[in-house]
């Protein structure tokens, strides 16, 4: 009867293991108590395996979610299989995995095909089966999209490790539009000019880039097309600049100076119908869509030094952001629309990044001490991380971080110097 008694009162207790067992593990990246997720990247096997994997242990490490265990200490064998019930969980426990990540690569005819299996291991299942596919010649896309799909599964939002970054940068005397993977490597130029290129911006849907460009002897808008190389004039309006698409792609914002003084403008994104939206005599630049389209953050030294301003997509309501600092430049709203990343400039002239929340105006730093100059952020398509040139090691590279700037690696680099990197949208 006791034994009844006992069992009976375990049964509850029995049941609500068994449940926690089933539960999915998510990574609460807002959390205030978030810890990265210990994860375990085993072997590949198959075509191209090594690099494959090398790509998702790099990407998963970059976004800062995930503690990546090195290969080295695993004490699983390597011949183990992919159904659960061949996998010896206690052995990926010993080395402190949460996650464990196999998979098998093969090539179907111009793809490769990776068919990706995911595992908690203190529950002992599998909990993600998933084949993805990228081309044959590009093994680095499959570990990217493969990273992407890991990321998705534990926070519940799009991976961006296959997206791209483009960023301008100035070697030999020329200025190259130059395209990286998002974690820095791979990079191809699309434009090399012997005249100033500036301030890259990515159309919405990925298919074109706007720079600013000297082509003509002064700054105009031009379109790069991705598809076919195309480089085009978006608009004859001298002496205009700094071009971003909004959030639908329908309009672009710009800085156009006329009679010495500048201020922001928008057209439409066919290059017609362009209307000032700013009139102070002071100066107006550098503007930055809110992810509604609703309002432009702009910077503007009406007050006696550039601060950080938000106004409505027409120009009404001007309302100041910053109150600290004397010299905020460079904003970039964050596809989230909770933050908007800027430079400042302190009175050592060293240039770092902080971020300000818009609806309360609370400033945080980012970089410090790094360098003398750290500038230009650009912020990931999920507003998780930011882009932004640093001199920490020299020459101008870039650095991807979180908000918070706890996790900073650098990523590109090399010869010349880059500028002005801005991070693509998500693919379609």
């Amino acid at each position: 009867m006791r034994r009844l008694a006992l069992a009976l009162a375990l049964f509850p207790l029995a049941l609500a293991t068994a449940a926690r067992a089933q539960e999915r593990t998510y990574v609460d990246v807002g959390s205030p108590n978030f810890q990265p997720l210990p994860i375990a990247i085993a072997p590949f096997q198959g075509e191209a395996a090594d690099a494959v994997a090398e790509v998702v242990r790099s990407d998963l490490a970059l976004s800062g979610l995930f503690d990546v265990l090195d290969p080295k200490g695993f004490l699983a064998e390597a011949a183990e299989g992919f159904a659960a019930p061949s996998i010896r969980f206690a052995r990926w426990a010993d080395v402190g995995a949460d996650g464990l990540a196999k998979a098998r690569v093969q090539r179907s005819g111009t793809e490769l095909a990776g068919e990706l299996h995911l595992y908690e291991v203190r529950a002992g299942r599998e909990v993600l089966a998933k084949t993805v596919r990228a081309p044959a010649a590009d093994p680095r896309a499959l570990g990217h999209h493969i990273a992407d799909e890991i990321v998705r599964h534990y926070t519940r939002e799009p991976g961006v490790f296959s997206t791209r970054i483009v960023a301008i940068r100035k070697a030999r005397g020329l200025f190259e539009l130059v395209l990286f993977d998002a974690d820095g490597k791979n990079p191809r130029v699309l434009l090399s000019e012997r005249t100033i290129l500036l301030t890259p911006a990515w159309r919405p849907d990925g298919s074109e880039i706007l720079v600013t460009s000297y082509r003509s002897g002064y700054p105009e808008l031009w379109t790069y097309r991705l598809a076919d190389r195309a480089f085009r004039r978006l608009a004859p309006i001298r002496n205009a600049m700094g071009g971003v698409y909004s959030p639908d792609g329908r309009r672009v914002a710009f800085t156009a100076s006329e009679g010495g003084n500048s201020d922001v403008w928008v057209m439409n994104a066919d290059g017609t119908g362009a209307r000032r939206v700013t009139s102070h005599a002071a100066l107006d630049l550098s503007p930055s869509w809110s992810p509604d389209g609703a309002r432009l953050a702009f910077v503007s030294d009406r007050a006696g030094t550039p601060q950080l301003y938000v106004m409505t997509a027409e120009g009404a309501d001007p309302k100041r952001l910053t109150f600290q600092g004397n010299y905020n430049q460079t904003p970039q709203w964050s596809p989230r629309g909770d933050q908007i990343a800027f430079t400042a400039r302190d009175e050592r002239k060293v240039f770092d990044v902080f971020v300000v929340a818009p609806a309360s105006g609370r400033v945080d730093r980012v970089t410090q001490d790094q360098g003398r100059t750290n500038e230009e952020p650009s912020w990931a398509p999920n507003g998780r991380l930011l882009v932004f040139k640093t001199d920490r090691n020299g020459p101008a590279q870039l650095v991807i971080s979180d908000p918070r700037g706890e996790r900073q690696t650098v990523v590109a680099g090399g010869v010349g110097e880059l500028s002005a990197p801005a991070w693509g949208p998500l693919a379609e």
